[in-house]
């Protein structure tokens, strides 16, 4: 699977409506400094100049204050929805205007801003999220009712060495041939690059690329970005890794799975061990499986992950426990490691070390009749339901 596409660097063009010099000098700077997106903004003091700006088109979304000297309050949004009812429109307002905002948002406009509240990263963001949500609007309405969002199934290591990534893309491929939906694998690995390999997938664009154009994100954006496959799931690469601007600012990753919900059924996380990106993911999820050995020491890291999940509010009967690389003959049995971390054992998985090295050997994953891959394929069918639906 490989994905060689050029991605255009088109900047977001941004109609400024506002009738103070100074605030829309510093909205201008803001944006001006923003990383990742670049934001080019044509500034107009009044609504009737704004609306003869967006005859002339090229326009991606209009930051419009609710007070310019020939319009006033919920009117001046009404008269640019009516102007241009498919471009996002993100309200500005004062202290002391919030309830109008809060119309505002009520009559069709994306979001709002707080003059006096005004930060660099807050206004690109809601501005990027903006375009976002516009564009996931417009494509519900195409398809005549709003999307049902996808779930997202994480993979999470105790340490490292347990096989999360293995785990992670057999999963997918039993999840994309079980359920006959699209699937999305995502490398979230802080050391990346592993899914892809396994995967076989090659891209030069990745999920950091992803998240610094929000404002760009659509359909046929994504679809130069992920790397497809007719027979198993998309993957979402990593660069291989994460900066530490990219893993503070995990909110503008967050975003991406927000929108890629709108596009699969299924999306399926590689997380690679706790970390704070990891961390940032786990509370969206419908599922969290912990992968981890028999070994006394795994077991232990176990119930450190189990804790600290506690620790940030993690729903408890959301994780699973998966024992990988299980020995014929083990000292503790799996059931008995599963009651040792008071999780659910939800998969046992043989150690198959041999059969995987000549399979990768082969550019393959493991064969659909081998124990690990059928022992997968039954999780598979009990995260969709589809094993409820068969004893019906």
């Amino acid at each position: 699977m490989t994905s060689g596409t050029h991605l255009p660097d088109a900047a977001v063009r941004v109609l400024l409506i506002e009738d103070n010099p100074g605030d829309a000098g510093l909205v201008r700077a803001m944006l001006s400094e923003s990383q990742g997106t670049e934001f080019r903004v044509e500034w107009v003091e009044a609504l009737l100049p704004g609306m003869i700006r967006l005859g002339r088109g090229e326009i991606d979304l209009i930051l419009l204050d609710l007070s310019v000297p020939d319009s006033q309050g919920l009117g001046s949004l009404t008269a640019i929805r009516n102007a241009a009812p498919n471009i996002p429109v993100v309200v500005l307002t004062g202290l002391a205007d919030q309830d109008v905002a809060h119309e505002a948002v009520r009559c069709g406009a994306q979001d709002y801003l707080v003059k006096g509240e005004l930060s660099g990263g807050a206004l690109a963001r809601t501005l990027s999220y903006a375009m976002l949500r516009q564009r996931n609007q417009a494509r519900a309405l195409a398809t005549g009712s709003p999307a049902e969002l996808g779930r997202a199934v994480g993979f999470l290591g105790a340490r490292g060495g347990v096989g999360t990534t293995t785990v992670a893309c057999h999963f997918s491929l039993e999840l994309k041939q079980r359920t006959l939906s699209r699937v999305l694998l995502s490398d979230l690995d802080v050391a990346g690059g592993s899914a892809g390999f396994l995967m076989r997938a090659t891209s030069e664009h990745t999920l950091q690329e992803a998240a610094k154009n929000l404002a760009r994100l659509d359909e046929n954006y994504w679809n130069k970005i992920v790397v497809s496959s007719a027979d198993g799931p998309d993957v979402l690469l990593s660069r291989g890794f994460f900066a530490v601007e990219e893993l503070a600012n995990s909110e503008r990753i967050r975003d991406v799975f927000d929108f890629t919900r709108s596009l699969y059924p299924w999306i399926v996380m590689d997380l690679g061990r706790l970390n704070s990106l990891a961390i940032s993911m786990v509370l969206g999820l419908s599922d969290l499986f912990l992968v981890a050995t028999l070994e006394v020491a795994v077991l232990f890291e176990v119930r450190r992950v189990v804790s600290r999940l506690a620790d940030i509010g993690g729903n408890r009967s959301q994780l699973h426990l998966i024992v990988n690389q299980t020995p014929k003959h083990p000292e503790i049995s799996p059931m008995e490691a599963g009651k040792m971390v008071n999780l659910p054992v939800d998969a046992v998985l043989p150690e198959c070390r041999s059969e995987l090295w000549e399979a990768y050997s082969d550019g393959k994953l493991l064969n659909a009749k081998t124990e690990f891959r059928r022992q997968l394929g039954r999780l598979a069918e009990k995260v969709a339901g589809l094993e409820a639906k068969k004893s019906k």
